[in-house]
């Protein structure tokens, strides 16, 4: 959101919208059913970097799919019909995820763990190994936000041992690359973790939240094979299933960031406006947690600066959020992860002294 309350635009987005709308060469035409190839590589030059290992090898490709978990709905289609190792499915994220929901609607037995530790206030990497020592072989590890889990390179290399002797297969979500840190490479870097051990796998990459288009869902369902033979094989069997179920992905979404990620000045200038994006919301969590500690609110409030990302959970008990809810109208999720971008100028004095009564009623209330 910007300082005004308003969902944040990509300043370029609005220049590229504008000069698509008026070029008379464009006759609305069905898509192919696997989508706009120059959208799924110009995609795929971002996730993995143009001249990547799995790029120059050819053994990488997409679908373009349809809002945020239609890479989820066709990956799942696939797994339930062609991998037959297992049936089970360990959904692994900082949050609760939505598409739980569509394994379980697919007959998947579902598991949601969380790696957000509620008592230390922070992301614990070593809730994610023991999930990994803990789950059956042949199962399918839908993983979200892990790149924001801080593990360490001995960690990684553990994880990946213990995923690949147990056949595990990976499945990674991307809702918004570039939106932890501003370094659109390093927080992708653990795919190439992944690609370097010989893994095979899939990978949700949802585009619409960095570029600012929220009511033009777009994204791609990645496939990682061992090889183009495989490969192929893949994404001709993920092609009827799109087919399917929406036949034509939606063009205007995905011309918008073609245009962009395919013109080196646009894509520099796309770049800077994310970076301020990143800087802003460091700058509304440094002002939150100040003003939260000049109020003398009991407690540290470090936790708040020391997640990345738009979205961090408050460190609330389900007694303060009710409160807060109830008490103050401020609605927010049981879990007290909420959006940062949402604090501004107008409202954050009122949140923070809310937060800040919150917590005093609970500690009065225990005496």
């Amino acid at each position: 959101m910007t300082k005004e309350g308003q969902p944040w635009v990509s300043p370029m987005v609005r220049k590229i919208r504008l000069q698509i709308a008026q070029d008379p060469s464009l006759n609305y035409e069905y898509m192919p059913v696997m989508g706009m190839n120059s959208f799924i590589q110009a995609s795929l030059s971002l996730l993995f970097g143009k001249n990547s290992q799995v790029i120059m090898e050819n053994r990488v490709g997409g679908v373009h799919t349809v809002g945020d978990s239609g890479a989820f709905q066709l990956g799942a289609q696939f797994l339930k019909t062609w991998y037959r190792d297992s049936q089970i499915v360990y959904i692994i994220s900082s949050q609760k995820e939505s598409y739980g929901l569509i394994f379980q609607d697919l007959g998947f037995s579902v598991y949601e763990c969380s790696f957000w530790d509620s008592t230390k206030l922070c992301l614990d990497p070593s809730m994610l190994l023991d999930v990994v020592e803990q789950a059956p072989r042949g199962c399918v590890f839908v993983m979200g936000n892990v790149a924001n889990c801080k593990l360490s390179q001995s960690q990684w290399i553990k994880l990946m041992s213990m995923m690949k002797s147990k056949r595990i297969f990976p499945f990674f979500d991307i809702p918004c690359q570039g939106l932890s840190t501003g370094d659109l490479e390093e927080e992708t870097r653990f795919l190439k973790y992944f690609v370097s051990r010989g893994f095979e796998f899939f990978c949700s990459q949802s585009l619409s939240k960095i570029f600012g288009i929220y009511d033009e869902g777009v994204g791609i369902l990645v496939v990682v094979a061992l090889s183009n033979e495989l490969l192929l094989c893949v994404l001709s069997q993920l092609m009827n299933y799109a087919r399917a179920l929406w036949l034509s992905p939606p063009s205007t979404g995905a011309r918008i960031i073609t245009s962009i990620l395919c013109n080196p000045a646009l894509q520099g200038e796309w770049k800077q406006s994310l970076e301020g994006v990143v800087d802003n919301i460091m700058l509304i969590k440094e002002k939150v947690k100040e003003k939260l500690r000049l109020l003398g609110t009991p407690g540290s409030w470090d936790h708040i600066t020391e997640q990345k990302g738009s979205h961090s959970y408050l460190g609330l008990s389900s007694q303060q959020v009710e409160y807060l809810v109830k008490k103050k109208h401020i609605y927010i999720p049981r879990n007290g992860r909420i959006n940062f971008t949402c604090i501004n100028a107008c409202n954050i004095d009122y949140i923070t002294q809310s937060i800040s009564e919150a917590v005093l009623f609970t500690k009065d209330s225990k005496k």
